[in-house]
């Protein structure tokens, strides 16, 4: 038990310092993804949808969900909340759809026919790189600029002030996401080719960012039931140590009544 007590200490720690960097990750990318955002609404005006690849609408035939889990368990019902999440959101869904899937935990449900698996992404890590988010962001624009869908919808666990929680977010199309408020502005060098810049850029920041958010939530997750198990066991093993005593203690007690009954007996012979 007290092994046991130590590797979850570990654990504990090891989910503390991660979640410290992915925070720091997170803070910084939060502020340019704004930044971000906010240029694409002053620029979004006036631009014809066909012009630009991803702020191409259409009519909704097939949707691809990407669903953000974590590489391993241990991390209380942090998973199957987001898969549970997920199920839902599919059994409501209207048209066909198909499923990415970040995170190499899902292994044994890849298989689930209702999930419709295309390709799981498995070498994200635990605190993920710049170019891990690229890679899923560039297969997921190739995917929507080709046709093979429509709709690409983020499916993962954020972490907020009261908890957290599973939620949906709509990443493409965007024109749906970003409201353009307009502004007098002079393009360099030109309207459209700034809003095909802006446009990929946002959207691997968005990927970024909720990768790295469904990670906070993992990590924090993981700690939270790494510190419950070492309550639990640090709990038990009192429990233990109690019976323990109270064992030796009766023991002794009942050695010490056979010494004492055979010296009162020897002295009787006597």
């Amino acid at each position: 038990m007290e092994s046991t007590g130590k590797i979850t200490k570990t654990m504990k720690l090891v989910s503390t310092a991660k979640l410290h960097q992915t925070q720091i990750q997170l803070a910084r990318l939060e502020d340019f993804a704004e930044k971000c955002r906010q240029s694409m609404s002053l620029v979004l005006s006036d631009i014809d949808g066909d012009e630009c690849p991803l702020l191409k609408a259409r009519e909704i035939k097939k949707v691809c969900y990407v669903l953000f889990v974590g590489n391993r368990g241990l991390c209380g019902a942090y998973n199957w909340d987001v898969l549970r999440f997920l199920r839902a959101q599919l059994q409501q869904e209207q048209a066909e759809y198909f499923t990415l899937i970040c995170g190499r935990w899902s292994g044994e449900h890849r298989q689930d026919k209702s999930l419709k698996v295309e390709r799981c992404f498995d070498d994200i890590e635990d605190i993920p790189s710049q170019e891990q988010s690229q890679e899923l962001s560039r297969y997921i624009q190739e995917l929507y600029v080709s046709g093979r869908a429509d709709k690409v919808v983020l499916v993962y666990q954020r972490r907020e002030s009261m908890g957290q929680r599973p939620q949906a977010f709509q990443l493409l199309p965007l024109d749906e996401n970003c409201g353009g408020k307009g502004g007098d502005c002079i393009f360099e060098p030109d309207k459209l080719s700034l809003v095909n810049t802006l446009s990929r850029m946002y959207v691997d920041n968005n990927i970024a960012k909720v990768l790295l958010q469904a990670k906070v939530s993992e990590h924090f997750a993981r700690m939270t039931a790494m510190t419950n198990a070492i309550d639990n066991a640090d709990e038990l093993l009192h429990e233990l140590n109690l019976t323990l005593n109270r064992t030796r203690q009766a023991k002794i007690t009942t050695e010490i009544s056979e010494v004492v009954g055979g010296a009162n007996a020897l002295r009787n012979g006597e």
